[in-house]
């Protein structure tokens, strides 16, 4: 026999014994009181029925801090190795831990102002995660990245060679770091990376016409040195934001 059942046995046993007895339970409303409080809770804890009326509170907690995808738009104020960097980040996660694939892309054409160089392109796609330590707005964010920066030389170098332009390209991967603050009003999400390092790791590929091309010594040595400075120094990012809507 279980506790609930037994408990029912004893007020039957209650209600019965108090007919042929002087002292009844309406006598004694102090062990009525307790003898059904304490049945009452029990049928309650066993019976899900019962507490049907605080389901919707749970289930309105289980949609705020639930898991969701998230769709924000990217801006990058100061950033190497070219500012402005725009893009698009796609985000899962709940108010503790999102996890992230962001692209950005900055393109410039400096052949009007600068002969070395024509049209720079700087890539950037990152797999991370973002972890909200203490629970409030401010978070830290840390992944893998993959970087691709490209440019066409201007006619200081070109005018030397037959084709009109010539490609450097450079494929970096590395680890990334940062922290910032993330603010949500209802699905609207906003954010502000105050600080990112990306640390190269690894030299994934380089192209360069221009290598193969030329045979001057100082213009290899200065396009080389240009390589080896975006695949090997680490680079960052001031005041990144990001706009969007959680789903």
């Amino acid at each position: 026999m279980n506790k609930i059942t037994l408990k029912l046995v004893l007020v039957n046993l209650l209600i019965m014994n108090s007919y042929g007895q002087s002292t009844t339970l309406s006598d004694d409303p102090a062990i009525i009181k307790k003898v059904k409080s304490g049945a009452s809770k029990d049928i309650k804890e066993s019976n899900p029925l019962i507490e049907k009326r605080t389901l919707p509170e749970v289930e309105e907690l289980e949609v705020e801090n639930g898991r969701g995808f998230g769709l924000h738009g990217t801006f990058s104020y100061l950033d190497t190795w070219l500012p402005g960097k725009m893009g698009l980040t796609v985000s899962y996660g709940d108010e503790k831990r999102t996890y992230e694939l962001a692209y950005q892309k900055a393109s410039y054409s400096f052949d009007v102002i600068i002969d070395d160089l024509g049209t720079i392109s700087d890539q950037r796609i990152h797999l991370t995660t973002r972890s909200h330590t203490w629970e409030s707005s401010f978070n830290f964010q840390y992944g893998l990245y993959y970087n691709k920066f490209s440019a066409e030389l201007g006619n200081a170098y070109t005018n030397l060679l037959s084709s009109p332009h010539s490609l450097i390209e450079v494929q970096t991967l590395g680890v990334m770091w940062g922290v910032g603050n993330k603010w949500r009003w209802k699905s609207w999400e906003f954010s502000s990376d105050w600080f990112k390092i990306f640390w190269p790791i690894a030299r994934l590929g380089e192209e360069s016409e221009f290598l193969s091309d030329t045979n001057d010594e100082s213009d290899k040595d200065d396009i080389q040195e240009l390589i080896d400075t975006v695949s090997g120094i680490p680079t960052f990012s001031l005041f990144h934001i990001e706009l969007g809507y959680r789903f």
